[in-house]
């Protein structure tokens, strides 16, 4: 459903009812919120993730977790508000020459921070407590719903773009504020002192991961964004928005992996905690192999719609097929490395992982520094997707030679061999004659081989059961 909408939200109505200016301007202010909430965390988001499996036994300790996931951010907020009006002028003046719309609703971006922060801290917490759902919907089906909305009003002119933008930035704001609802109707809202009885050392611990986790989750978002900001500082905000419907699309791939990082890594933060080392390879290797049968099957479908995709959007997005492929793969390549960042982060090595991602922003800026001035958007892409694939070579690399794990077996040069057919198969079936039957007609028999294929082969396991169990389900329905 979180694609669905994404879909409709991302080709069929932003492009037609805002400017390339008004969409790029909403993009560069969500890529400045997530940046930002990562600094003003403080680390308390991943620190929750890690040590809440200690507490859970504990309802003190558990609750005062709460507290720190409060109050944290609140201090790291109030914080980074400050700087932000000391070097107001310097931030506007960054932008003024080629994103100029910034420089008059750069304000917006403090409530909009304050939304995104509270957020992710409250969904990392209902994560660790094995809760993954509320928080994915709230993020991938609520607030696209609430944005559909928005975007109809506007269409109607029965509102201003100023008005559109304060509307937009309260509806990011209205998320932590229904998650802390969930946690009320949960019996889980309540707050207690944490480390008040012979606690300092773990207290220590703890403040000295969370530093480490700070940069490792600033440098991840960063090198997410950096292609968004320096587009909009070394082009404009008309490039930002044609780059941004591309990179939506090229990432949609990404969204299964999402959704089993909220499951797997809680769950692996509890086998590493009781040293369950073989249940950890087994997860590596399983999140691996079914991201990349996702991943697979989506960017082939998307690589193979390409033509029908053009169709929808605007004329002044044409053009961008092989920013969309390049992202794609960049993407993949990130599916198909699993967890291995989950398990350096998680475990004693976890500063390892800082240096590795600190490689990765040095690298990013890099490259995009070198390839937009020349290519553009086509430039960012490749920048971004070259950055992917080092940062994962080096990550693969350090599990492999610490853990003694590698999440690679047969299988998965089987699953990379089956989507090229079924991609090479699809370039030769011709246009049918209506858009929606040819849609339809190459999605579904993408799918259909390509998933047909991995059982017949016993690609995977998971796959298998996951099918099992939505026919076992169909017909007990059925039944009743």
């Amino acid at each position: 459903m979180g694609i669905g909408l994404g879909f409709v939200i991302t080709i069929l109505l932003f492009p037609y009812i805002l400017t390339t200016d008004q969409y790029g301007l909403t993009r560069l202010l969500i890529s400045l919120a997530l940046i930002a909430a990562q600094i003003a965390h403080l680390g308390i988001k991943n620190i929750i993730i890690r040590f809440l499996p200690y507490f859970r036994q504990s309802r003190d300790l558990k609750h005062g977790m709460l507290f720190l996931a409060i109050t944290v951010p609140l201090v790291g907020f109030i914080f980074l508000s400050l700087l932000y009006f000391i070097f107001e002028g310097t931030i506007t003046y960054y932008f003024q020459d080629d994103s100029a719309l910034f420089a008059a609703y750069h304000l917006f971006l403090l409530p909009l921070i304050f939304g995104v922060l509270f957020f992710e801290v409250l969904n990392s917490y209902l994560q660790a407590l094995q809760d993954s759902v509320t928080g994915s919907f709230v993020n991938e089906v609520a607030i696209r719903v609430l944005l559909i909305l928005l975007l109809g009003v506007y269409y109607l002119a029965l509102i201003s773009f100023t008005t559109f933008m304060i509307f937009f930035v309260l509806i990011y704001t209205l998320q932590p504020v229904y998650l802390a609802y969930t946690l009320y109707r949960q019996n889980e809202f309540s707050i207690s002192i944490p480390f008040r009885k012979g606690k300092r050392r773990f207290a220590k611990i703890i403040s000295k991961y969370g530093v480490y986790a700070l940069f490792g989750g600033l440098s991840t978002l960063l090198v997410g964004n950096i292609d968004i900001l320096m587009l909009s500082s070394l082009t404009d905000l008309t490039n930002t928005a044609i780059y941004f419907i591309a990179f939506s699309v090229g990432s949609v791939i990404n969204v299964p992996q999402r959704s089993i990082s909220k499951i797997s890594v809680p769950v692996l933060a509890g086998f590493i905690k009781n040293k369950e080392y073989g249940e950890v390879e087994s997860l590596y290797r399983r999140t691996s192999l079914n991201q990349l049968i996702a991943g697979s099957l989506l960017l082939v479908g998307v690589w193979a719609n390409m033509h029908n995709l053009m169709y929808l959007l605007p004329p002044q997005y044409q053009g961008i097929e092989w920013v969309i492929i390049i992202i794609g793969i960049g993407k993949l390549v990130d599916m198909a490395s699993g967890i291995n960042g989950n398990i350096i982060m998680n475990s004693k090595h976890y500063n390892i992982g800082l240096y590795i991602k600190l490689c990765l922003v040095i690298l990013t800026v890099i490259t995009n520094y070198l390839l937009i001035p020349t290519y553009g958007i086509e430039g960012a892409a490749l920048a971004t997707s070259i950055s992917l694939f080092v940062y994962n070579l080096l990550k693969f690399i350090f599990v492999w030679a610490t853990f003694s794990m590698q999440p690679f077996r047969w299988n998965s040069l089987a699953i990379m061999a089956l989507a090229v057919g079924c991609l090479m198969l699809s370039f030769q079936l011709p246009y049918l004659f209506n858009f929606f039957v040819d849609l339809m007609v190459r999605s579904i028999g993408i799918t259909i081989l390509f998933i047909g294929a991995i059982l017949l082969f016993n690609l995977s396991n998971d796959v298998k059961n996951l099918l099992q169990e939505i026919i076992r389900r169909i017909k007990k329905r059925e039944h009743i």
